[in-house]
């Protein structure tokens, strides 16, 4: 066989080549699409203070495993300590002013039933006086003493009604409770409240990561301190371009091997798929739309997020970020399900090398 015969079978067997590997490409990446951007992932809890506070102490340590309602540090009471009495203060003044009131009320019933005793017998004499002026047997200014003394008996009955409306409205008839008690209650137990979150506990069952928190810290509310990554719940996050997921719905079958753990495949299902991305979301500001253009001839393929859920539960070394390799499963095609799983177990025993 001449130069130029092998030349050419060399070229052919090249090109053939290309065109199998190419055609092997674009149906694998219909039918069993694979990707190697793929994550571990937990709900990881950024922990806050609900108040602002010195750091007294800390409860744990780096990577330490708690459980939900364990401390994890608490800030300097003092203040709130002092707010709280001073809120007990103020209610105690608040019901001995009901007290107070109370007592009042009572009084000023007392003088509104003698300011009307004393009308119903002003207005007695002033009949019996009519009587006698009749019979000529008094002056009229004597009359008109009597009738003086009515209008005075009236106007102290008006009077006391007034002052007992003021009393009935101070004292929150028909409520039980002053407004003031109200207020005072309602700031003790905000005080309280503020008190009490001065110890910050786990909401979750979890790991401490990445604890920089020390003695002395001054802290504001509602500004993460440290993270608390959840062990209850994890799964796979893998980004598949548009096309591969053709044939991919939420129960699909995977297999999965993690850099991590090299030469081990684990079997998953897909649970869901993201129903967008971020740079598909258009915000309302008033502006007009941007044109993103691009020049390329062939643009870069969208990526879409699948998220999967393990069969059996995820090793506790594998941590959030740890990297994986996910392979799809065609649904019928036997020998491509069996393609498919031959090429993830290749993949993860090549983990071995990098």
């Amino acid at each position: 066989m001449s130069a130029e015969q092998l030349f050419s079978r060399w070229v052919k067997a090249t090109l053939f080549t290309f065109v199998a590997v190419f055609a092997y490409y674009l149906a694998a990446d219909l039918y069993m699409p694979l990707t190697t951007d793929s994550l571990v992932q937990r709900f990881v809890v950024q922990v806050a203070p609900q108040v602002p506070g010195r750091v007294v102490a800390v409860a744990v340590h780096n990577n330490q495993q708690v459980k939900r309602g364990d401390l994890l540090f608490e800030l300097d009471p003092a203040d709130y300590q002092l707010k709280v009495e001073l809120a007990s203060l103020q209610l105690e003044q608040s019901q001995q002013k009901h007290q107070q009131l109370t007592a009042a009320l009572q009084s000023g019933n007392a003088q509104v039933e003698q300011a009307q005793l004393a009308l119903q017998e002003a207005q007695r004499e002033a009949l019996r006086l009519q009587r006698l002026f009749a019979e000529k047997l008094i002056p009229r200014q004597q009359l008109e003493q009597s009738e003086t003394l009515v209008l005075q008996a009236i106007a102290r009955v008006k009077a006391s009604l007034a002052d007992l409306a003021t009393l009935e409205a101070e004292l929150g008839i028909p409520t039980e409770e002053l407004v003031q008690i109200k207020q005072a209650r309602n700031q003790l137990a905000q005080a309280r409240l503020a008190l009490s979150r001065s110890k910050v506990y786990a909401d979750v069952d979890g790991i401490v990561s990445d604890l920089q928190l020390e003695v002395g810290t001054n802290l504001t509310a509602n500004q993460p301190t440290l993270a608390l990554v959840s062990n209850q719940q994890s799964w796979i996050s893998a980004l598949f371009r548009e096309k591969s997921l053709l044939h991919v719905a939420p129960g699909s079958i995977a297999l999965i091997t993690f850099d991590a753990l090299p030469g081990q495949v684990f079997s998953a299902a897909v649970r869901d798929i993201d129903a967008g991305v971020a740079n598909g979301q258009s915000t309302p500001d008033g502006r007009l739309a941007t044109a993103d253009s691009s020049s390329r001839w062939v643009r870069d393929a969208q990526r879409l997020k699948v998220n999967l859920a393990l069969d059996d539960q995820l090793p506790q070394q594998l941590v959030v970020g740890s990297r994986a390799t996910v392979q799809l499963i065609p649904a019928e095609q036997s020998w491509l399900q069996w393609l498919a799983a031959g090429q993830i177990r290749l993949i993860s025993l090549l983990h071995y090398v990098y």
